[in-house]
This record gives C-alpha cells, sequence and structure tokens, in this order.
C-alpha cells in the first residue's frame, strides 16, 4: 500500500519538474522564432528599399545607351517613391481587410516582375512606367511589412523589432547604390537590373515562412484583456467610449497618427535635402571630384545606420520617445557646422556624420512609436500609411524647398536655418503625437 501511494506522487513530481525544466527551452524557442521571422520582414524591407537606390550606379549608362536626359534618368530614380507620396493612405485602408502577409509577398512579387521589365526596357516610357508599376509594390510592402511586425508580439521585443524596423532604408539605398555599381560594372546594367528583380523575388519566396495572420508570438509583456502594455486598448474592435462609425470620433483617433506623420516629414524631407546638396557642396566648397562627392555622401549616409540601433536599445532600455524626439534638433545643429564653410573638410564630414545618425535615430523612433499613437488595433494599417505617405511628401518637397532658400539667399549657409525651422516643427508634432502615452 505504502508504494501505491508513493508512486503517484513521485510520478507528479517528477512530471512537474520536467515540465518546469521546459519552460526556459519553451520561452528561447519562441524568442528565437520570433527573431527569425522578424529577421524576414526586415529583409523584405531592405530588398524593396534597394529600388530606389539601384539607378544611380547605371545612370550613366542610361543616358549613353537609351539618350535619356539628365531630368528622364532623376524622374526613373525617384518614381518608386510616387505611388507612396500620392496614395500612401489611400493604399493602406485598401489593404487594411486583407492578410498582411499575403500582402508582402505580393508586394515583393509584383516589385521583382517590374524589375524585369524594367531591365529589358528600350526607351524612357517603358522604364517609367515599369518603376511606377514597381512603386505601387513598395508601398505595399513598407505598409505590410510593420503590420506584421505588431502581429508578431507586444512589449518590449516589439518596440525593440520596429526601431530596428526603422533603418532599413539607409540599408537599402547602400545596398542598391553599392550592390548596383558592382553588379552593373561585372554584368552590364541589364543584368544587373535583372538580378535585383531576382533576388526580390527571391525573398518574395523566403517570405512564406512568415506565420500565418493572426499567428501571434506573444511575450509576458501583453497587458491584461488583449489590451497592448500602453492600455490603449489594442483588441481591434473601436475605442473605448467611441461609436463606431463616428466619423469626428474616428477623426480623433487618427490626429495623433497625422501629427507623427507630419512630423516625420521634416525629419525625411531634412535627410533627403542633405543627400541631395550636400555632394555638390563639398564639389563647390572643396573642390571634391563628383563621383568621390557622391561615394562619401553615401557613406556617411550608411553610417548613420547606427543611430537606428542605438534607437533601439535606448528604448528597450526604457529611454522615453519625447527625448529621442527632441534629438532631431541636432540636424540643424549638424547641418550649420556641415554647410558653414569653416573648418575643413574634416568637421563638415564630421557634422555630416552627426546629421545622419541623428536622423536614423529619430526614424526608429518614429516606427516604435506607431503603436502608441493609435487606440484600436484595425487604425495601425492606416497610421502605418500615413507615416509612409507624409514622409514621402517630405521627401519629395524637402529637397527643392531647400535648394530655393540656398538660392535666395545666395549661400550655403542657409541650409541649417532652413534645417531648424523644419526639425523645430517637426520635434513639436512628434512630441505631440505620443502625448503621454506609457510605452512598453
Amino acid at each position: 500500500m505504502g508504494k501505491k501511494s508513493d508512486t503517484p506522487d513521485t510520478a507528479a513530481a517528477d512530471n512537474a519538474a520536467t515540465a518546469e525544466a521546459r519552460i526556459p527551452e519553451s520561452g528561447e524557442h519562441i524568442t528565437h522564432a520570433y527573431w527569425w521571422h522578424f529577421a524576414l520582414i526586415y529583409l523584405a524591407g531592405v530588398m524593396a528599399a534597394t529600388s530606389i537606390g539601384r539607378i544611380t550606379p547605371v545612370s550613366i549608362a542610361l543616358e549613353d545607351e537609351l539618350g535619356l536626359s539628365l531630368g528622364q534618368v532623376g524622374l526613373i530614380a525617384s518614381s518608386v517613391t510616387a505611388v507612396a507620396a500620392v496614395l500612401g493612405l489611400a493604399a493602406s485602408v485598401a489593404l487594411r481587410p486583407l492578410d498582411p502577409r499575403r500582402t508582402l509577398i505580393g508586394g515583393l512579387v509584383v516589385m521583382g516582375l517590374a524589375g524585369l521589365l524594367v531591365s529589358g526596357a528600350g526607351g524612357f516610357p517603358l522604364l517609367l512606367g515599369g518603376r511606377l508599376v514597381e512603386s505601387v509594390g513598395y508601398v505595399v510592402v513598407v505598409i505590410a511589412a510593420p503590420v506584421l511586425v505588431l502581429g508578431l508580439g507586444d512589449g518590449g521585443r516589439r518596440t525593440t523589432a520596429l526601431a530596428i524596423w526603422g533603418t532599413f532604408m539607409p540599408v537599402g539605398l547602400a545596398l542598391g547604390a553599392f550592390g548596383g555599381g558592382l553588379l552593373s560594372a561585372a554584368f552590364g546594367w541589364r543584368a544587373s537590373l535583372a538580378i535585383a528583380a531576382a533576388a526580390t523575388l527571391a525573398m518574395a519566396g523566403a517570405a512564406l515562412w512568415l506565420p500565418a495572420a493572426g499567428t501571434r508570438q506573444d511575450g509576458p509583456d501583453e497587458g491584461p484583456d488583449g489590451e497592448g502594455p500602453d492600455g490603449e486598448g489594442h483588441g481591434g474592435g473601436p475605442a473605448r467610449g467611441e461609436v463606431p462609425g463616428d466619423r469626428r470620433a474616428r477623426a480623433r483617433r487618427l490626429a495623433r497618427p497625422f501629427a507623427l506623420g507630419a512630423g516625420f516629414a521634416t525629419i525625411s524631407a531634412t535627410i533627403v535635402s542633405f543627400v541631395a546638396l550636400y555632394p555638390t557642396y563639398l564639389h563647390d566648397e572643396f573642390d571634391v571630384p563628383t563621383a568621390a562627392a557622391g561615394t562619401l555622401t553615401g557613406s556617411v549616409s550608411f553610417a548613420g545606420v547606427a543611430g537606428g540601433f542605438a534607437a533601439s536599445v535606448l528604448l528597450r532600455r526604457g529611454a522615453p520617445m519625447k527625448y529621442l524626439f527632441t534629438a532631431a534638433l541636432l540636424m540643424p545643429v549638424g547641418a550649420f557646422a556641415a554647410f558653414g564653410s569653416a573648418g575643413g573638410l574634416g568637421i563638415s564630414m564630421a557634422s555630416a556624420v552627426l546629421i545622419a545618425v541623428t536622423n536614423e535615430l529619430v526614424v526608429a523612433t518614429v516606427f516604435a512609436a506607431l503603436p502608441l499613437v493609435v487606440r484600436t488595433s484595425a487604425d495601425v494599417g492606416v497610421a502605418n500609411g500615413v507615416v509612409a505617405q507624409l514622409g514621402s511628401v517630405g521627401s519629395l518637397a524637402g529637397p527643392p524647398l531647400v535648394g530655393l532658400v540656398v538660392t535666395a539667399a545666395d549661400g550655403w549657409w542657409a541650409v541649417g536655418p532652413a534645417l531648424l525651422v523644419g526639425c523645430a516643427a517637426g520635434v513639436v508634432l512628434l512630441r505631440a503625437a505620443v502625448g503621454r502615452a506609457r510605452q512598453a
């Protein structure tokens, strides 16, 4: 009898010990899967961003072989962001009811097929048409990807992942420019574009490994009752105290996403203006050859990626987003020195690095703030569309506006004051967007 009574207890104890020992392994497995899936999403964004930079290294070949003008080449290079600038919000609303995983894969497929079309184009109309189709795929990818990141789970990992996601653009631009240069030098411009298109299609195949819609990899940081860690009710239904279909209530819900997007527009305008104007400044003020000036600017821009990863670490450790947004004021400070024609090339380059690093730190924080500026998970896609559209508008409007200021002032010194006005307004908007929301 004694043995019979001890056996169940011993077995239960052994089972409990075994289950307890397996808990860390299960947690490690979930964490490993989380970052593996995030890596696939991140690489999809990087691959999409390479399309913006891959035309630059083949621009001379396009002019010589197809007889294109400099203006036509510039339009082809920038047209990938055209749909995002005009239809980013509309695209986010249209994509909202669709499975973001399938949407991401579809966007990559569209980009890959359009890239193959561009690689075989024989003139400007087909080139531009192919790039506009590629732009449709691009906006689909950049809208679907953050939604997928949010779907992986809540808490600190989500904040870190969204901050890292904010670095996809400079990484993609650098890979597109440098990789495109190497491939075009070795195989010609058509082959380089075809290889890039094939790589995009391969990325679409790899994205099939992403978890299906609705599969979450939550950690212990999710709030009670399905709420996010900020307590804002990320449950997918109408926000508390709101009548479904009330347009004014919806407008109030989207006020913070629009403030975030408008602030992001000023940050995008600042960095794109810097990238567009800095090579000319280096050539005019320091007699740096045009090709070398472009390479130096590209290197500075890529160095800024460190700011995005720094933001992910700071946010993970609880740094308030408001303080990181305020760091945007360092960009015009850097511009005063970078375009000040004083201190020599070394001071100018060091100040340019400050601009790039600060920009990426703020951009990463913008993406990490997405969950905090919405009151319901149903609005996350729309908020992401607002940020994508307004950011693209800033990218397109920034260089010509700052260029006009420099021309009117008849000096490069005007870059600093122009960027100060924009960044100051941006800081106010970004800080207002997050308000008093509680971070994970």
